[in-house]
């Protein structure tokens, strides 16, 4: 079962005719297929989200989104014949630019997940020594 997306949600948008015919696999290795294809789609949108989120996110329908559309690119590659129709290419170059954008930070999730780094934070250590006082500037 996806993270982001289920086996039946992915069917009814391809529809179970044309995922069948895509897969090109016998009946009983459909949703073994479905799965590792939605698997991989999930592992390309978390590669990009990970550059500035901490994977895997909190279920949205931005990302159950994007995995649906790589998803269905990915079975449409798969299926019979080379070309995928246009509408599913341009939905999949759509998607990689805006995991560009997310990875890039000119786009933000709105189920703002923690920062996968701490890396532009601070902290504040409180000490009790002055370093700057009269008696350290004594000598100068």
């Amino acid at each position: 079962m996806g993270k982001y997306v289920s086996f039946e949600t992915f069917r009814e948008r391809v529809t179970p005719t044309k995922l069948m015919n895509l897969a090109n696999v016998p009946e009983a290795e459909l949703e073994s297929l479905a799965e590792t294809i939605l698997s991989r789609a999930e592992a390309v949108v978390e590669s990009f989200a990970s550059v500035r989120y901490a994977v895997p996110l909190p279920a949205d329908g931005l990302v159950a989104e994007w995995t649906l559309r790589i998803a269905e690119y990915e079975l449409y590659k798969r299926g019979p014949g080379t070309n995928v129709p246009e509408k599913i290419r341009d939905s999949y170059k759509d998607t990689m630019e805006r995991l560009s954008d997310l990875s890039a930070g000119r786009l933000q999730l709105a189920t703002d997940p923690p920062l996968s780094s701490d890396h532009g934070k601070s902290i504040d250590i409180p000490r009790h020594e002055t370093y700057f006082d009269a008696d350290s500037m004594r000598s100068y």
